[in-house]
């Protein structure tokens, strides 16, 4: 069940953040990526890759650099008639918590997993609900609480 997101922002201020997106379905991807960015006041670097598998590759590299206190992976997978979807969320989430446990830098899963576009628009283009700034969210408190360890 999604739950309507706070307006309260958390303060971004003195962190750096890398995100690793997805091209692939663009209106989506595109959007995740311009509400995160808006949720961090605009500052972040961005790394795009053709696809939500290729994300993991890139959030690697952007951890490894050391340059970030986070790094968020933004995608969207769509739910077709085969298991492809489930197959690369699945490679996705193990990835992203590999890199976190081996390079100390908090990765944040910010991939919408979607069985209908209908769903889809509601994650990436709605107001509510929106998966890129709950993503931002995320990462700020994540890299708050790694800096107070």
């Amino acid at each position: 069940m999604l739950r309507a997101q706070t307006k309260a922002r958390l303060a971004a201020t003195g962190l750096r953040f890398g995100i690793a997106a997805a091209k692939y379905n663009p209106e989506f991807a595109d959007a995740l990526v311009a509400n995160c960015l808006t949720e961090l006041g605009g500052k972040a670097t961005v790394v795009r890759v053709p696809g939500t598998f290729e994300v993991t590759a890139a959030a690697a590299k952007l951890a490894k650099s050391g340059k970030f206190d986070c790094v968020i992976a933004l995608g969207i997978l769509l739910q077709g008639q085969t298991s492809h979807a489930e197959h690369i969320a699945s490679a996705v989430a193990h990835g992203l918590t590999q890199i976190s446990i081996l390079t100390g830098v908090p990765t944040i899963f910010g991939i919408v997993t979607a069985n209908s576009l209908q769903q889809a628009r509601v994650r990436c283009l709605g107001k509510n609900y929106n998966r890129g700034r709950e993503a931002a969210r995320t990462a700020i408190e994540m890299a708050r609480t790694w800096k107070s360890l």
